[in-house]
């Protein structure tokens, strides 16, 4: 390999590197890695579609040592992500330089929707990402509302982060184990995350249970 072409290749790494790298996909469990799980829902004012795309970076805190992951979803499907365990944010992407991109793109039917970034996004808690196991994250969402005579269709995209969207999704994984139709991958997968799975799920249905009824009279 020539100097002018390793210069190159070093050049394309790095510039990958700052925009973030894509998490493996449906891989079985290492020692000490741990686990992403988030959905992804499109719908259009005639409903919802299966045919959508949203990508969000998940960073964790360490400034240049600092994890940083982009989170491509497709509408309909869930997300098991092989996370290194640490504290993150969802942020914005990045450019190939690095820099944060404050305009979020959100592709429906073939068609795109630009909108800045969600500020509910970034004012989500952190998330404590610990070895061996798995969070739920919910459901991206995005929304295109009707548009009025004459003007451009707007877009609104939410986190649904509720106890029963985040039980969706470990319900959702959990079923995919004995469903012929998935891929063997995502089946495997499922089976090896299994009991992480399981922990998850009672987890959270531990919380719905500590969840209050009513809500107390001011």
């Amino acid at each position: 390999m020539t100097m002018k072409r390793a210069a190159l290749l070093a050049g394309i790494l790095l510039a990958a590197a700052c925009r973030g790298t894509v998490p493996e996909r449906n891989a079985p469990p290492e020692q000490a890695i741990s686990a992403i799980l988030i959905g992804c829902k499109t719908v259009l004012p005639s409903g919802e579609t299966r045919n959508g795309r949203i990508v969000v970076n998940f960073e964790s805190e360490g400034g240049r040592q600092a994890e940083v992951y982009r989170l491509p979803v497709k509408s309909g499907e869930n997300y098991l992500y092989l996370i290194e365990p640490g504290t993150y944010r969802i942020a914005p992407t990045r450019s190939i330089f690095g820099f944060y991109q404050p305009i979020m793109n959100v592709v429906i039917e073939g068609r795109t929707y630009s909108l800045p970034f969600p500020r509910d996004l970034l004012r989500q808690h952190a998330y404590e990402i610990k070895p061996g196991k798995i969070t739920s994250m919910g459901s991206l969402e995005a929304t295109v509302m009707p548009a009025l005579p004459g003007q451009k269709p707007t877009i609104r995209v939410r986190l649904d982060d509720s106890p029963q969207a985040r039980r969706n999704v470990v319900q959702s994984t959990i079923r995919d184990m004995m469903d012929p139709r998935k891929s063997t991958d995502v089946r495997e997968s499922a089976l090896a995350w299994s009991r992480a799975l399981q922990i998850s799920l009672m987890d959270l249905l531990a919380e719905e249970e500590q969840r209050p009824l009513y809500k107390p009279a001011r």
